[in-house]
C-alpha cells in the first residue's frame, strides 16, 4: 500500500507525522536503515487480536517505505524484562516463559501472513554494557533537570508511584533508553508520555528526535452503551492492546488461540455500536484488524475502507457485525 493511503486509513491511524517528515527522516539516516518500532509487554491471559494491529501496521509501513527506495528495519520488541518488573520474584520465571510464548506468537504471525518483522526481547540487551551506559546517561540527565523528573513521575500510574520511586523509576528509564535512538515508534496514544521525555532528552543532546505514530485505541467487545457512558476515560485511551486482562476484561477480548468463534460472534452481537465516529467502536476496530489479516493472506495491497463504508452508510450495523465475526474466524482464528 502506498504510504499516503496507509497513513490516511480511517479507523486505524489516530495521529501521524506528515509524509514529508517521514521521508525527510529516511533521507537523513541514509545510508543507514530507518528504525521502525513497536514494543509491548503481556500478561497471563493470552495473545490479543489487538496486538496484531500493530504487527501488521509496522510491516505495512516498512513495505511502503521500501517501495519508495528507503531501507528499513521493522522491529517488534517483546519487553519480557519490563513485564517482570511488575510482578514478584516468584513469578519471574513464569513471566519469562510467557515472554517466550509472545515471541513465538509474533513468529507465527510472520509465518502465516508473510510479514518481515524482526523480533527482539528486552532481556537480550538490557544487561549489556552498552545499554547500561546509555541508561546511566539518561538517568543523570533527567535527575539534573526537575522538569524531566516531573515528567518521569507522570509516566507512572499514581497507584504505583511510591513503588517506582523506591526502584529508581527503572521501568521508565528502561523504556526511554530503549526508544531514544529510534526513528519511528508506533504505539497506542497513551505512550506519548514516554515519547515526549525521549524527545526532550534528544533535544538537549542535539541528536535526532523520536517520531511518534499512534494507532487508534482498543476497546472491549460485548459492552453496551451504559458501560462507555459510566467509564468516560476509556473513550480517550481505551484498554491496553497487548494485555488481554487489561481492566480485567479478558472475557471481552478476542484472545487468539483461546477464544471460541461462536463466543466472539456473541460478543460482537452484544456490542454497542454507533454511526457517530467520535464514539468507541470495538466491532469496527476488530473488523479493521481482520481486514488487515485478510489482505495479507490474499496479497491484496489495496486500502482498507471498512470505516468509510460504515460511517457513510454503505453497510449497516448488522452487516458490519456479521462481516467482522466471519472475517475473524476465517482469516485469523483458523490459523492458530
Amino acid at each position: 500500500m502506498k504510504l499516503e493511503k496507509l497513513l490516511l486509513t480511517r479507523g486505524l491511524v489516530q495521529q501521524s507525522p506528515s509524509i514529508e517528515v517521514i521521508r525527510q527522516r529516511a533521507e537523513v539516516v541514509k545510508p543507514q536503515p530507518m528504525k521502525l518500532f513497536y514494543g509491548e509487554t503481556f500478561d497471563e491471559e493470552g495473545n490479543t487480536l489487538d496486538s496484531m494491529k500493530y504487527y501488521f501496521f509496522v510491516d505495512a509501513l516498512s513495505k511502503a517505505l521500501t517501495e519508495e527506495g528507503f531501507e528499513t528495519v521493522p522491529e517488534i520488541l517483546i519487553a519480557d524484562t519490563a513485564a517482570c518488573r511488575n510482578v514478584g520474584e516468584k513469578l519471574e520465571r513464569r513471566y519469562m516463559s510467557l515472554g517466550t510464548d509472545r515471541v513465538n506468537f509474533v513468529k507465527k504471525i510472520n509465518e502465516v501472513y508473510g510479514l518481515d518483522l524482526k523480533i527482539i526481547r528486552m532481556s537480550d540487551y538490557i544487561d549489556s554494557i552498552e545499554f547500561i551506559k546509555k541508561r546511566e546517561q539518561v538517568i543523570d540527565m533527567c535527575q539534573a533537570d526537575p522538569e524531566l523528573m516531573a515528567a518521569i513521575e507522570k509516566s507512572v500510574p499514581e497507584s504505583k508511584l511510591d513503588i517506582e520511586r523506591k526502584k529508581g523509576f527503572l521501568y521508565s528509564f528502561d523504556e526511554i533508553t530503549t526508544i531514544i535512538d529510534l526513528d519511528i515508534k508506533v504505539g497506542p496514544p497513551r505512550e506519548d508520555l514516554y515519547d515526549n521525555i525521549a524527545r526532550q532528552v534528544s533535544s538537549k543532546n542535539n541528536t535526532k528526535e523520536l517520531i511518534s505514530l499512534f494507532l487508534t485505541p482498543s476497546f472491549p467487545l460485548g459492552m453496551n452503551w451504559a458501560y462507555f457512558f459510566s467509564n468516560e476515560g476509556i473513550e480517550d485511551h481505551g484498554i491496553t492492546a497487548y494485555k488481554a486482562g487489561s481492566k480485567r476484561l479478558q472475557r471481552h477480548r478476542v484472545i487468539v488461540g483461546r477464544s471460541n468463534p461462536q463466543y466472539i460472534q456473541n460478543m460482537i452481537e452484544n456490542s454497542f455500536i454507533s454511526t457517530d465516529p467520535t464514539l468507541p467502536n470495538s466491532v469496527l476496530e476488530a473488523g479493521i484488524i481482520s481486514e488487515m489479516a485478510r489482505k495479507r493472506l490474499d496479497n491484496d495491497d489495496s486500502p482498507i475502507t471498512l470505516a468509510q463504508d460504515f460511517y457513510e452508510g454503505k453497510i449497516t450495523s448488522e452487516q458490519l457485525k456479521k462481516f467482522v465475526g466471519e472475517n475473524i474466524d476465517e482469516h485469523v482464528l483458523r490459523y492458530f
